[in-house]
């Protein structure tokens, strides 16, 4: 098909988006578990690397809303995608070339920053641009989403591997190529419409952002996401320092987001046979029981490969659900926006302060204290939710009867 081609039921060509998702997590595949090793490798301390990290989620308070305003307000959302990935692209070949120079953590921090400003807030408008393809199927979108795992998977291993055999220099080249190929594959993503059930329903983003329950739920996704804060930053680093190989290491990622993949596929049957709140808040006791096994029994490797099982609820479901929430919530002209502000909140508030106090708490209190530390966000999150859950007690099929409307 060629670039904005539609099927016979209306659904726009979605193998570019499959491969916008791959090559996302191509790179995310390879920042995760390797950049804050290949920092330390560097000499920075963990109290610094946790600060370093935290600079890079930090741009996306601010970054993916910007980028979610702009799209709404000119329609065009792969124009603005494909200009934020190049110039991704370039700050992380800024990043490698940074370790060859004599430039100091202040421009170290400034790169990142600027790195994360164009780079965070891609996966959010990713997903609006996958939403809007879908059209009247949008029980496709887990299915495209598992494309990112796979792409994840192949880095995490491949890598991994690699890693053994020629360490950790060449992670900042390898993610700035990733990002030039997410660009060339953009360029085959049809530009989506904007729903046309927004003439219907039209959503006051200033308002709904007022309601208690919707800050609530803001608030439980903040700290769903500060609470993986030290697994993101030194899981690596704590599995390292128990003795596993890079391989290992990577396998052990990789297992997580196979565990993903897994439930993306089944996430169609179980948003129709169940209420979004239950499936959150299963997700999120299951997230905090994987802190304190990883924190605890890491050593044990089966209990680590459960834990690492797990993955598949701590984001995989909690993100799925919130996803689904803003789709429902924020329709229309309001949908970038709204995935935008989730992802600022959320994935850039809550990550960067989660980060930040990783970086403290790693080199203050160690590995089991500061996993347990996570364990308490998360069950803070869990209530959280509860209290909000008028905006997550909502009925999937009356959802599906108004899109189509």
């Amino acid at each position: 098909m060629s670039r904005g081609a539609a099927d016979a039921n209306g659904v726009a060509d979605l193998n570019p988006i499959r491969l916008g998702y791959f090559a996302f997590f191509l790179g995310l595949g390879i920042y995760l578990p390797y950049f804050s090793p290949y920092l330390i490798e560097q000499g920075f301390t963990p109290d610094t690397v946790g600060a370093m990290l935290a600079m890079v989620m930090a741009a996306k308070l601010f970054a993916p809303p910007l980028l979610g305003w702009l799209v709404d307000h000119s329609g065009r959302l792969i124009v603005w995608l494909i200009m934020a990935t190049v110039v991704s692209a370039f700050l992380a070949a800024g990043l490698a070339l940074l370790a060859g120079m004599d430039s100091g953590l202040i421009g170290w921090l400034v790169v990142l920053l600027l790195f994360g400003f164009f780079w965070q807030p891609l996966l959010s408008q990713l997903d609006v641009a996958a939403l809007r393809l879908t059209g009247p199927e949008p029980q496709r979108y887990p299915a495209l989403r598992a494309w990112g795992s796979i792409g994840f998977i192949v880095a995490s291993v491949g890598l991994g591997a690699l890693i053994d055999r020629i360490g950790l220099s060449f992670v900042p080249w390898i993610m700035a190529l990733t990002l030039v190929g997410l660009a060339v594959v953009l360029m085959r993503v049809p530009e989506p419409g904007v729903p046309r059930h927004d003439q219907v329903f039209p959503v006051s983003i200033r308002a709904r952002l007022k309601e208690p329950a919707m800050l609530g739920f803001f608030a439980g996704h903040f700290l769903i996401n500060l609470s993986h804060g030290v697994y993101y930053a030194f899981f690596s680093v704590h599995l390292a320092e128990l003795g596993y190989s890079a391989t290992a290491i990577g396998l052990l990622w990789a297992l997580g987001v196979i565990a993903e993949i897994v439930l993306f596929f089944l996430l169609p049957g179980l948003r129709n046979r169940f209420a979004p709140l239950g499936l959150l808040l299963i997700a999120i006791g299951l997230m905090a029981l994987r802190w304190l096994l990883i924190g605890f029994q890491a050593d044990v490797i089966g209990w680590l490969l459960f834990a690492q099982l797990l993955h598949a609820a701590s984001f995989g479901m909690t993100h799925a659900v919130g996803i689904w929430v803003i789709d429902h919530q924020f329709p229309g002209r309001a949908h970038a926006r709204g995935q935008a502000t989730l992802s600022a909140i959320s994935y850039g508030g809550g990550a960067a302060l989660g980060l930040y106090l990783a970086g403290l708490l790693w080199g203050r209190v160690g590995a089991e204290i500061a996993f347990a530390a996570m364990t308490a966000a998360s069950l803070i999150a869990l209530g959280v939710m509860l209290a909000s859950r008028r905006v997550v007690r909502w009925s999937p099929a009356a959802h599906e009867a108004r899109a189509g409307g």
